[in-house]
């Protein structure tokens, strides 16, 4: 005879479900999520969890409602349209290196809730603010959200630490001057691409946005 589950000391709630399936993801990556080892760490039955979710594929997006869910809605209207378009891309991206590890699943899932689509809403208002049309703010959306996440799949993606000023300087002086004389005399500096060099980016972005309107 098996023995019982030792009842969850939080009441078992869609919200504490997510948190723990989110949690999971943080520490462990999407691998280790399944509806079992779920179960275990929530200290119920997986059956359980279907009462409050129908299925992986609805925990999957409800996992990328709690990541957007937590993009700060902060909008200074009397800011310039290229400050509010890059508030808004910092915020994401501070979001999604909090969560790098669910990078596979929000790039896989739509944004399919109100509170998913809050932040989408914002940017949108912002880009159209700056005179775009729909269809140009829609496209403009799309692509930050595509910078955004490709520089935290960088991020994600470097097990060691970055290198440094020097060491991309040693590598860069390897290669012959006279046929990469723009790699060698660029200055190089890895410490802060997800700062100095993520707001150039943005800021690039959004001016030619705010150009094309």
């Amino acid at each position: 005879m098996s023995a019982r589950k030792k009842a969850p000391d939080v009441p078992l709630t869609r919200e504490h479900i997510v948190a723990t399936a989110l949690s999971i993801v943080d520490r462990e990556g999407t691998g280790a999520l399944s509806m079992r080892r779920l179960g275990s760490d929530l200290g119920v039955d997986p059956m359980a969890v279907y009462y409050h979710l129908p299925s992986k594929e609805a925990l999957l997006d409800a996992i990328v409602e709690a990541v957007m869910a937590e993009i700060e809605l902060d909008d200074d209207q009397a800011a310039s349209a290229e400050d509010r378009i890059l508030g808004a891309a910092c915020s994401y991206r501070d979001v999604m290196l909090s969560h790098a590890r669910a990078l596979p699943i929000v790039l896989s899932r739509s944004p399919s809730t109100p509170t998913a689509m809050r932040p989408v809403e914002v940017l949108l208002r912002i880009l159209a603010d700056a005179g775009l049309t729909p269809a140009q703010a829609m496209a403009g959306m799309n692509m930050l959200a595509a910078a955004v996440r490709g520089l935290v799949g960088m991020a994600a993606g470097c097990d060691d630490a970055p290198p440094t000023a020097e060491q991309l300087a040693e590598v860069a002086a390897r290669y012959p001057a006279d046929e990469f004389p723009y790699l060698r005399s660029t200055p190089v500096c890895a410490e802060d691409f997800l700062g100095a060099d993520f707001e150039f980016g943005i800021r690039a972005l959004a001016r030619g946005l705010i150009a094309s309107a």
